[in-house]
């Protein structure tokens, strides 16, 4: 092998190394999420103290952290929040999907989120919450949730064959996260096929107990789910009438959104 190409691939490895220790101080300092010294870091991250030292400098050069001089203890700067802010406004459908998760959550007072699937899960990358209302819910931009657990990960499904589904089940599982969870592929199947004919889903306390979610798909031209708009709120503002509103209204916003989307048959 060419020695010059040989070193190259060497410097390639070794930088890709560095990137995945890098990244994975950032994600392991966002879990940690209080200020902490340099060998509480250290021993969390299982990584020597001498290496990741190197990097937690480096970081402070960037401004992306910083060290409390007081207590030696290191912490991550609001720089990340603001490149999140960037990328939010960089996903496919963001800019024109917004407004009608702010129309929902302004009309109905409550909390409204718009979802894409990634990776056999769901992620939030919108949320509106209803003039003076704050549900204390794990909707936030960023958050990842089940899709079988979920009115809008239940949505996507809609796309997936039988096989997908038992690719989810393997990959994924059915966890159980209240007693309303659906936890066998059977029942998932059920319930797929009631969306289907619907048009809409629910989450009956099935993620949280509580809370209920009504979502809505958004089809592009191929007629696939490429995104779920959702409203959520605590049981005891959901009464039918109520219920029956949302749908009415978000089963509008599905059809509007989808033909932005290119989709003919919504």
């Amino acid at each position: 092998m060419d020695k010059t190409k040989s070193k190259q691939t060497s410097e390639g490895i070794k930088k890709n190394q560095s990137l995945r220790k890098a990244l994975q101080i950032l994600e392991g300092m966002t879990k940690i999420q209080t200020p902490a010294r340099l060998q509480d870091i250290a021993k969390s991250l299982k990584m020597p103290q001498s290496t990741l030292l190197r990097f937690l400098n480096t970081f402070i050069d960037f401004d992306y952290m910083e060290q409390d001089p007081a207590t030696s203890c290191y912490y991550l700067t609001l720089k990340l929040a603001d490149l999140g802010l960037r990328t939010q406004e960089n996903f496919p459908f963001q800019s024109s999907l917004t407004k009608y998760v702010k129309q929902a959550a302004h009309t109905f007072n409550e909390s409204a989120s718009l979802c894409i699937e990634k990776d056999m899960q769901m992620l939030y990358i919108a949320t509106e919450e209803g003039p003076g209302r704050m549900l204390q819910t794990l909707h936030r931009i960023g958050h990842i949730a089940p899709m079988h657990a979920t009115g809008v990960g239940k949505l996507h499904l809609l796309n997936y064959s039988e096989a997908q589904l038992g690719e989810l089940e393997k990959k994924r599982g059915l966890q159980k996260y209240t007693a309303h969870t659906i936890t066998t592929l059977e029942a998932l199947k059920k319930e797929i096929t009631w969306i289907r004919k619907a048009g809409y889903a629910f989450d009956n306390e099935e993620c949280e107990v509580g809370v209920k979610c009504i979502a809505v798909p958004v089809k592009n031209f191929q007629n696939q789910v490429v995104a779920g708009i959702s409203v959520s709120a605590p049981i005891t503002r959901l009464d039918k009438e109520k219920t029956e509103a949302i749908v009415r209204f978000l089963k509008e916003i599905s059809l509007k959104a989808s033909r932005e989307m290119g989709c003919t048959q919504a």
